[in-house]
């Protein structure tokens, strides 16, 4: 009888442990809001992290970041940095601190060349956290930029990312296969048409800017059947592809930039009940040619989170994108000459009745 009870506790015992373990190991996924949280959280993963420290960064500017690298690098932590060398029409941004990676000798190593860009913005702590970004470690980031991060420590996602990470930092191939995360270019493309296509009744959408001709394809006929399509998009200009931005908005689709921050985050919404968050731009290059990590979401706080961030956002800080078709130029000329040639006949005909009447 007691053998019974004993062993009846010990089951209790192993069965409390392993809920115990399974709420520590798999702590739900913590949003970050940027700029209002500001550099805090991922400085305080890199203070807090036990054996080692991964970062995959595209901008790197701001050296507070630096210097808990440098930090974590002398507590005997393994730090690594994959670093792009030169990004996208800024070459010289991240001089400094790959200046500051070498003299500290921080281990660092540039991407591999198989990518046109390595844009992923990934942080991995000892092999048990990851921080999923869609932003730079640059000053602007944590001013006026709307970006967002997902913490996560869901063993299967985690070990993907790792694997991941150790290959690309050795330069290797690698397949991947997790259901919830989007690699470019691995199976970007597929995914995202995949999450756009699935919407029902609504897709909200971040972006710095669209210009892929498939996504944009995707997203209009989401309109057109009848799905509620809103973007915000970022205030500049010379980044929007005026043609593409007419297209969507002709069939539907709600275009708006905002007032009040420069959107550099790449969240989709689908339904609010699914987002995909990470570094991917809705662009061909970002999609095809680039390394890139984003994730698929559905916890319930995170969503309540992304939703309501991109209500407030919208709700009274946004201003209607001019999309005013541009005709091609040959169509410019075309229509100019038919003009003239109607001015000439037109005083022609004036000349003529006037020597009739005469």
């Amino acid at each position: 009888m007691h053998l019974q009870v004993a062993k009846r506790f010990n089951k209790i015992g192993l069965l409390l442990s392993f809920l115990i373990y399974s709420s520590l190991c798999c702590a739900q996924p913590e949003l970050i809001i940027e700029p209002d949280r500001g550099a805090a959280p991922i400085l305080q993963t890199i203070q807090e992290a036990k054996s080692s420290v991964d970062l995959v960064m595209y901008g790197f500017t701001d050296m507070q970041f630096a210097n808990a690298l440098n930090n974590a690098n002398k507590n005997n932590k393994h730090v690594r940095v994959l670093l792009q060398h030169y990004p996208y029409r800024a070459e010289t941004e991240n001089s400094n601190v790959i200046n500051y990676l070498k003299n500290n000798t921080i281990p660092f190593v540039w991407p591999d060349g198989d990518f046109q860009l390595t844009h992923q913005k990934t942080l991995l702590t000892d092999n048990t956290n990851a921080i999923i970004m869609t932003f730079n470690f640059t000053h602007s980031t944590f001013k006026n930029e709307r970006n967002f991060a997902l913490k996560i420590s869901d063993p299967s996602e985690i070990n993907e990312i790792q694997q991941v990470f150790n290959a690309d930092y050795q330069h290797k191939k690698i397949n991947v296969y997790h259901p919830d995360l989007i690699w470019s270019p691995n199976n970007s493309r597929e995914k995202l048409l995949s999450q756009i296509q699935s919407a029902h009744s609504s897709l909200k959408i971040y972006a710095e800017t669209i210009s892929d001709y498939q996504i944009i394809g995707a997203l209009a006929r989401a309109a057109r059947n009848g799905v509620s399509v809103s973007i915000i998009t970022s205030t500049h200009d010379d980044k929007h592809p005026a043609k593409k931005y007419n297209y969507l908005t002709r069939a539907g689709v709600n275009l708006y930039f905002s007032k009040h921050y420069y959107i550099h985050a790449k969240v989709i919404i689908i339904d609010n009940k699914t987002a995909i968050l990470g570094s991917i731009n809705l662009t061909k290059a970002s999609i095809d040619k680039n390394r890139e990590l984003a994730i698929i979401t559905r916890d319930p706080a995170v969503m309540t989170q992304l939703k309501e961030t991109f209500d407030n956002d919208w709700k009274g800080k946004i201003t209607p994108i001019k999309t005013a078709y541009k005709l091609p130029a040959i169509s410019v000329m075309l229509i100019k000459e038919i003009k003239r040639y109607a001015h000439q006949h037109h005083k022609h005909k004036k000349h003529y009745r006037k020597k009739i009447i005469d």
